[in-house]
C-alpha cells in the first residue's frame, strides 16, 4: 500500500512487498542521471529523498505558496526575480531516521514507468550489493599555495574598507580543495553526516546535468513556512569552537562572545527587522540573541516567528525570501555594496555556495536553509567553502582559522583518518 499525503509518500509495509534502503533508491536515480535530493531536518526522526524523472530540473521563480512539491537551489548570486533550479517531486519518499528502508507493493513494480523502473533498478542494486567493491572515501589535499596569505590580504582589504565607511560588514570566503577517488560513496559520506549533525540542516542533491553533488550540514534557517501558518527565520553569526582545549564540549552557560562578534549578529538582526519594516510587519515575536550548537561550532542565533493568520498575509515567505537573500550574514551591509566587494575582491564564482536550498511543500512544509558548510563534488574534485564576516575589528589571522573551523566541520565526519595534505 502507499499512501499520500500532501504529495509525499510514505511507502508502507504489505506481505507481498520488497524491502529497499534509501542508500540503493539514491543509487538508483544518482546511476540513471536523475536529479535527486535526500534530506533531513533539524532535531527530525524523518529522511526524505525525491527523484524528479526530467532529467534537467526546470527553473522558476520562487513563489513559495505557488509551487508543487519539490527541492529549491538557489546560487548566491540570484537576484529577487532570478529563475532558480527546482527538483520536481516525481517520487517523494519518507523513512525513519536510523532505519531508512521502505517495503516497495509488489503492484509498484509490475509497471514500466518511472516509478516502477527505478524500485526495480534500487532492488537489483541492494541484492547484488555484495559483489560491488567497497566504497573509498579518502581525499587527498590539492597543493595550494599562498591561500592563506591570499585569504589575509583580502580580508585586510575589506575590513579598511568598513573603517573607511564604504560599509558596515562584509562576507568574504575562500575554498579548499581535494581529490577524491571514483569510489567515493557520497550516499555514506551523507548517512555520517546526518549522524553526526542533528541540529543542522543535513541534504545532498546531485545534478546530473551540471555533473555536481553537493553536501552541506547548514544551520541556517532562511524561510521556513509550517502548514502555511508559521513564518520563521533566524539570524545567525559569530562562530567559535565548541570543544575546549581538551576536547570536551563546552557548556552554553560559559560559552563568551565578543564585541566584534555580538555586534556582527546584532548586524544580522537588524536587518530582518528592517525588512519587516518594510512590508509594515510589525506582529512577529524575537527570540535571542543566545548561543547555538551546530556539530563542532557554537554561533550567537536570534529566532524569528510570525503567526501567518494572524497577520492575514499568507504570501510572507515568498515577500521575505526576496528580500532577505542574500543575507548579511553571508553578504554583508548594506547588501549592493557588500556584494559588489565581494565580486572584486573573492576571486571565484561561488555558485550554490551561500546561495539556498531546501525543500518546498513537502509535507506541509516549506524549509530553505542557506547553503552553508557545503561542499560540492564534481570531475574528481571536491570543493570546500568557507567565510567569515568582517568588520572594522577583524583580525585576518583569527578570520582564517574560523574560516579553517567551518572546513572542518565537514572534514571530520566524512573524511575520519583521511590522507589530508595541510
Amino acid at each position: 500500500m502507499v499512501n499520500e499525503e500532501n504529495n509525499a509518500i510514505e511507502v508502507c509495509t504489505s506481505s507481498a512487498a520488497k524491502t529497499v534502503t534509501a542508500e540503493f533508491i539514491w543509487e538508483a536515480a544518482f546511476t540513471s542521471g536523475y536529479p535527486v535530493a535526500i534530506w533531513r531536518l533539524p532535531e527530525s526522526d524523518r529522511l526524505r529523498l525525491i527523484v524528479s524523472e526530467n532529467l534537467l530540473p526546470g527553473r522558476v521563480v520562487p513563489d513559495l505558496e505557488k509551487l508543487e512539491s519539490g527541492f529549491l537551489l538557489a546560487p548566491f548570486s540570484s537576484s529577487a526575480e532570478s529563475a532558480v533550479l527546482f527538483l520536481e517531486g516525481s517520487l517523494i519518499l519518507s523513512f525513519p531516521v536510523g532505519q531508512p528502508a521502505a517495503e516497495v507493493p509488489a503492484e509498484e513494480l509490475d509497471d514500466e514507468d518511472f516509478r516502477s523502473v527505478l524500485f526495480k533498478k534500487a532492488i537489483a542494486l541492494q541484492e547484488n550489493a555484495a559483489e560491488r567493491a567497497l566504497p573509498d572515501n579518502t581525499i587527498i589535499a590539492k597543493e595550494a599555495g599562498g591561500d592563506e596569505e591570499r585569504f589575509r590580504r583580502i580580508v585586510q582589504l575589506g575590513a579598511e574598507a568598513v573603517r573607511a565607511g564604504e560599509l558596515f560588514k562584509v562576507v568574504l570566503s575562500r575554498t579548499r580543495e581535494f581529490e577524491y577517488s571514483p569510489g567515493f560513496s557520497f550516499i555514506s559520506a551523507f548517512f555520517q553526516l546526518e549522524a553526526a549533525y542533528a541540529s543542522a540542516f543535513v541534504s545532498m542533491v546531485s545534478l546530473p546535468h551540471l555533473q555536481e553533488v553537493w553536501l552541506g550540514a547548514s544551520p541556517e534557517l532562511l524561510v521556513g513556512i509550517s502548514r502555511r501558518r508559521h513564518f520563521k527565520t533566524v539570524a545567525l553569526a559569530g562562530t567559535q569552537s565548541a570543544t575546549d582545549a581538551a576536547g570536551a564540549v563546552k557548556p552554553k552557560f560559559k560559552v563568551l562572545w565578543s564585541e566584534k562578534e555580538i555586534e556582527e549578529q546584532a548586524i544580522v538582526s537588524r536587518y530582518i527587522i528592517e525588512c519587516f519594516k518594510k512590508i509594515r510587519l510589525r506582529e512577529y515575536v524575537e527570540t535571542g540573541p543566545k548561543s547555538s550548537k551546530a556539530g563542532n561550532l557554537y554561533h550567537l542565533k536570534s529566532d524569528f516567528e510570525v503567526d501567518l493568520e494572524a497577520v492575514n498575509f499568507p504570501e510572507l515567505g515568498s515577500v521575505m525570501l526576496k528580500l532577505l537573500h542574500p543575507t548579511s550574514a553571508v553578504c554583508g551591509m548594506p547588501r549592493e555594496e557588500a556584494r559588489a566587494l565581494i565580486t572584486s575582491l573573492e576571486g571565484y564564482d561561488r555558485s550554490l555556495y551561500s546561495g539556498y536550498w531546501g525543500p518546498v511543500n513537502v509535507a506541509d512544509e516549506t524549509c530553505l536553509f542557506v547553503n552553508l558548510r557545503t561542499l560540492r563534488a564534481k570531475n574528481g574534485i571536491m570543493t570546500l567553502f568557507a567565510g567569515a564576516g568582517i568588520t572594522a575589528d577583524s583580525d585576518p589571522g583569527e578570520e582564517w582559522n574560523e574560516t579553517e573551523l567551518k572546513c572542518d566541520t565537514l572534514l571530520r565526519v566524512i573524511a575520519p583518518g583521511a590522507a589530508l595534505k595541510r
